[in-house]
């Protein structure tokens, strides 16, 4: 027994000896695993963290990429806002009173008499771009193409640019808003198209009414893109001075116009002068295009509003001769130059009759050589008296429905004893946006 418990207790001795060293490694082995837990969980932060941040970075990328789309945006939407668009269709029918030139031509027609579409852009405060192409029946062509811009510490003061209407007050007064269809014979004779190419100074006058346009044209008389035919360029002037009366309800503005131009004799040497005898002249001398001008507005502020309009012009014009290059002696004889002494003048007489109708009335005279007369005038130099009688029905503010009768008068003589059958009646609508 005795030995048995020796035994026993030297095994048990020897066991005790065996587990202390275990119990060490054991904390060494949890001492371990929790230092490889905090580290993978230290690990896993740190990469949480700068994922975090990758994806932060990328969507601050995508936002300010976003912001630069939105002020790309807004800048293209500023300059949008910076153009205005608008225009006007004038869709008419015609019914003459005999064919337009033979018996077989049309007594009516339908047409498109204008379509036109303007654009203006402003980028800056004093600064304006203007282009207007016409649509019109069978028709393309370039209105207006110009630039406008204040003159810096100028005050009042612009410069124009470009192709645009000649200093005048019927050839600057838009067709969509005239009262008649058309202008006066005698501006469609001095000024064909009524653009022209230049340039402009124009004052407008912010304290004192007044109002002043000097312009200097190619002088072609095209109304159209064209460079210089000759090397002489065309002036014009323009003053216009407003007077209000506002206990009387009348406003009156007086002007004075003039222009200062030649042709160049270019193939032709020979010329029909003022009284209609040929003469010769130096190929390369300039024919007189000289006129002065007188002009006045009434506005008045009676039964709903009235107003008379006048203008009066005299001077000298010259005709290019149609001959061309031909050398012919007799031909060139046969179709000179002509260089002729005109004067014409319309006046105005408009009333509205409430918020919607307006009847209207015009006369104008237009001799286009008034020294000769009778059998002394060609069938070209006859004078015209035409009277205008229009009436407008305005259904809103966008659609105007015009009815005109227009009847021409024409000097006689033995070559055209009567009165030609050239009376025209006119329906039509306009729409404008």
């Amino acid at each position: 027994m005795c030995n048995l418990s020796v035994i026993m207790k030297a095994d048990f001795c020897t066991m005790k000896n065996q587990v202390k060293p275990n119990v060490t490694e054991m904390k060494k082995l949890l001492l371990l695993a929790i230092f490889i837990v905090f580290s993978v969980y230290g690990y896993s932060q740190t990469q949480t963290v700068d994922s975090l941040k990758e994806v932060m970075d990328r969507h601050e990328g995508k936002i300010n990429a976003l912001d630069e789309r939105v002020l790309i945006n807004e800048s293209d939407l500023g300059k949008l806002n910076k153009i205005k668009i608008s225009g006007y269709i004038q869709a008419e029918f015609r019914n003459y009173q005999s064919g337009l030139v033979k018996t077989n031509d049309p007594y009516s027609t339908f047409l498109i008499r204008r379509a036109r579409i303007k654009f203006t852009y402003e980028p800056l405060d004093g600064v304006k771009f203007v282009l207007q192409p016409d649509f019109s029946t069978g028709n393309l062509t370039l209105k207006d193409a110009y630039a406008v811009v204040n003159i810096p510490k100028i005050k009042d003061w612009s410069l124009w640019a470009g192709q645009f209407n000649r200093p005048n007050y019927e050839v600057e007064y838009s067709s969509g808003q005239r009262e008649v269809m058309e202008r006066s014979r005698v501006i469609r004779a001095i000024y064909p198209g009524e653009r022209e190419i230049g340039i402009k100074l124009e004052y407008l006058g912010s304290k004192i009414p007044l109002k002043f346009q000097f312009a200097v044209l190619n002088g072609n008389f095209t109304g159209s893109q064209a460079i210089d035919v000759d090397t002489k360029k065309d002036v014009m002037s323009r003053l216009v001075y407003s007077v209000k009366l506002p206990q009387a309800g009348i406003g009156i503005d007086l002007g004075v116009n003039g222009y200062y131009g030649g042709t160049r004799a270019k193939a032709n040497p020979f010329i029909s002068r003022i009284t209609g005898e040929t003469d010769s002249v130096t190929l390369g001398s300039y024919l007189k295009k000289q006129w002065m001008g007188g002009e006045i507005q009434i506005f008045a502020d009676f039964l709903g509003g009235m107003a008379l309009k006048a203008e009066y012009m005299s001077g000298t014009n010259n005709y290019a001769s149609l001959t061309g290059l031909i050398s012919a002696i007799a031909a060139l004889k046969g179709d000179p130059n002509k260089e002729r002494t005109f004067s014409g003048y319309y006046f105005y007489l408009i009333k509205n009759v409430g918020p919607k109708f307006q009847l209207v009335g015009r006369y104008d005279y237009f001799d286009p050589n008034k020294k000769t007369s009778g059998d002394a005038s060609t069938n070209t130099e006859l004078y015209y008296k035409t009277w205008a009688l229009a009436t407008q029905y305005y259904l809103n503010d966008n659609i105007r429905i015009s009815l005109q009768y227009e009847i021409p008068q024409n000097e006689t003589n033995t070559k055209v004893p009567n009165d030609l059958k050239d009376n025209t009646l006119t329906v039509r609508v306009q729409a404008k946006f």
